[in-house]
């Protein structure tokens, strides 16, 4: 069975695609709250302190998508670090959300979960927060108020429950069908020539594969120290395009001793890692943005991912690797026709495309070969971006349709944000899916649980023709595309895989 609700979000939030980010919604600012002023103790009135929710009702039924918890208080004023505040459990979740509010408190610093922003819970208003990726099933909030020493009120009127349940959504021209179930966050879905499926448990440190039977195989692959904190982890995996003769397999992962990303290959042997060879080291990283998907183009370069570290200006600093799209050979060095291979600096030789936020996903077009990319924004503009070689997509100069010359433009650009993860193309001989479907995008989302489907247009197949949710969500945050064997894609969890039929 899956893993408790609890389980899948306490997981996801010692992070994260997706994204599962996913990158969220990706109203996931990179604020940071100001120096806690002097603590302030709680008023000292007549009254008791109180708390109350004041929406949703108790026991109301919601829709899939976002869930705006608001509150009031009496007797007791929420502050920043270091004054009152209230804490707020999920679920049977034991670990307490922390809500503030005050001076520099805004959607990145708002509500931290064991000291860092998420992207399943934000800070939306001095009195409410937003819930993301929650699944079709019944849930709960305990909210109730902290001292300054994060000490929860005793007095029965400082803490109240919130029943409510997630509906489930009308049946869309998608469904899915429940593969593989109790997962931990996996991530990094990658076909073998044999069949066999290697995957990343992004906060275990474990790369598992899964049988051509689809079987998990219970020893792991591999075990990797790394390093977990907001949106770091076990973030990517690709296998070479000689994977039948030379076995590499290629992670990138966050690492502690100093804090930074790396890209490392290792070699397959009797189904278990050997032989590492780091391929990038001290890639830019930070608690939030960074990146991490890693595939091979049909050129045989391997596309590395990463995002701007919580440091917006070096999207467009060549120089730095953060924000950007890398083009590599299979061992790290930067092909010589790549767009900025004249540049002395030998970041900027690696680049293929900059200006890029925070990214859980691309995919190439197996028709056309383009570049495809899901883009978080912040709190609006998250992005579908066709990704040309040398472009620069704004971040953070622009977001969104900007029409600006300087940039590129995304097909499309979402507001309110809906955390866009993995993506991927529909070939063109597919035969599982309706003719309708061939050569279309899909792409997964945290914030709501959906697939939603693009049509391309044009000669070239470069531009956008419609697009609808072909899956209305209800199994919660989706994090990871692949298409298998058969021809099905197949998409992941928090806590498993499934296959998505028509």
């Amino acid at each position: 069975m899956f893993q408790s609700t609890s389980q899948i979000r306490r997981s996801f939030l010692l992070s994260f695609w997706f994204l599962l980010t996913l990158a969220a919604c990706t109203q996931d600012g990179g604020g940071s709250a100001s120096p806690a002023p002097a603590v302030v103790p709680p008023p000292v009135t007549g009254n008791p302190a109180t708390v109350t929710i004041a929406s949703p009702a108790q026991g109301a039924t919601v829709p899939v998508g976002p869930v705006t918890v608001s509150f009031t208080t009496q007797s007791f004023t929420i502050g920043v670090p270091g004054q009152p505040h209230l804490h707020f459990y999920l679920d049977n979740d034991p670990v307490p959300y922390k809500f503030y509010n005050g001076a520099g408190i805004d959607d990145g610093n708002g509500v931290l979960y064991n000291g860092v922003h998420t992207h399943f819970v934000h800070w939306k208003s001095a009195a409410s927060f937003d819930i993301f990726g929650l699944s079709s099933a019944s849930h709960t909030v305990r909210v109730i108020l902290a001292d300054p020493s994060n000490n929860e009120l005793q007095n029965a009127e400082a803490t109240t429950t919130l029943a409510f349940s997630v509906s489930q959504p009308p049946a869309g021209d998608l469904t899915l069908q429940p593969i593989l179930q109790n997962l931990n966050f996996p991530v990094g879905l990658s076909l073998a020539p044999d069949g066999r499926v290697f995957f990343n448990e992004r906060l275990t440190g474990k790369i598992r594969i899964i049988d051509p039977t689809w079987q998990l195989v219970p020893t792991e692959f591999c075990q990797i120290a790394i390093a977990t904190s907001g949106e770091q982890g076990l973030l990517g995996l690709a296998l070479d395009p000689g994977f039948a003769t030379n076995h590499f397999v290629y992670v990138y992962h966050s690492i502690s001793g100093p804090l930074r990303n790396r890209v490392v290959r290792y070699t397959e042997s009797g189904g278990s890692c050997t032989n590492q060879q780091i391929i990038l080291d001290n890639l830019p990283a930070s608690t939030n943005h960074n990146g991490g998907i890693i595939q091979f183009g049909p050129d045989g370069k391997l596309y590395v991912v990463i995002g701007d570290a919580e440091n917006p200006a070096n999207a467009q600093n060549l120089t730095s690797l953060a924000g950007k799209i890398l083009r590599l050979n299979p061992d790290g060095s930067a092909p010589s026709d790549n767009p900025f291979f004249s540049n002395p600096n030998t970041n900027a030789q690696k680049v293929f495309s900059l200006g890029h936020r925070n990214s859980y996903g691309f995919a190439f077009h197996p028709h056309t070969g383009h570049l495809w990319e899901t883009e978080n924004g912040p709190a609006d503009n998250d992005e579908i971006n066709r990704v040309a070689a040398g472009g620069n997509f704004g971040w953070p100069a622009v977001g969104g349709i900007a029409n600006d010359p300087r940039f590129l433009n995304p097909i499309l650009a979402y507001t309110p944000t809906n955390a866009p993860t993995g993506i991927i193309a529909i070939p063109e001989d597919s035969t599982v899916y309706p003719a309708s479907y061939r050569n279309n995008l899909l792409f997964a989302a945290w914030n709501d649980g959906r697939i939603r489907r693009v049509v391309l247009s044009g000669a070239d197949l470069a531009q956008l023709g419609s697009t609808s949710t072909a899956y209305n969500g209800g199994q919660g945050g989706l994090l990871s595309l692949m298409l298998g064997s058969d021809g099905y894609v197949y998409v992941s969890n928090g806590a498993g895989i499934f296959k998505v039929v028509p």
